[in-house]
């Protein structure tokens, strides 16, 4: 007698193939931030060369290109506006000379690049802004120095 497969065992073949289709997506590995902010106790010299307190903002953007053209005032009075179709993120702090500051969390699933941003005494002789893309779905160890009347943004050594 030869073996026939009956119409169950049929369509729970169909059914098992069909189900093996219906896994999920493996998910994105998510994209790690750990930077350290590290204020100079030189930082942000007053007119008596005095260091001073500092605001530092760290920015997650999809692009750099809007942070990078916009100016100082754009940036410091209405960054959420210039930066309105790149911003992901916004942190922002006042520190002290000679104080640091630790951010570690994922980055948001769109962000390509970390710019930052401080708000010197001395705006015409400063470097106020720093950027760095982000490498998607690794761990991203990264060191915002702000020493004088610059700030800069690197890979962590």
């Amino acid at each position: 007698m030869a073996w026939r497969p009956s119409f169950g065992a049929l369509c729970m073949s169909v059914l098992l193939l069909a189900l093996g289709g219906c896994g999920s997506a493996p998910k994105a590995t998510p994209t790690k931030l750990n930077i350290s902010v590290a204020v100079a106790s030189n930082a942000n010299p007053d007119t008596r060369n005095r260091p001073s307190p500092i605001v530092v903002r760290v920015y997650e953007l999809r692009a750099p290109a809007g942070f990078e053209a916009a100016d100082f005032f754009a940036l410091f009075d209405k960054d959420r506006e210039a930066l309105a179709a790149d911003l992901q993120a916004r942190d922002e702090f006042t520190l002290q000379p000679g104080e640091t500051k630790s951010i570690a969390r994922d980055a948001k699933s769109e962000s390509r690049h970390i710019a930052v941003f401080a708000a010197f005494r001395d705006l015409e002789r400063a470097t106020w802004r720093g950027t760095v893309p982000l490498v998607a779905g690794k761990p991203n160890n990264l060191r915002v120095i702000v020493d004088g009347r610059t700030i800069s943004v690197r890979p962590a050594q």
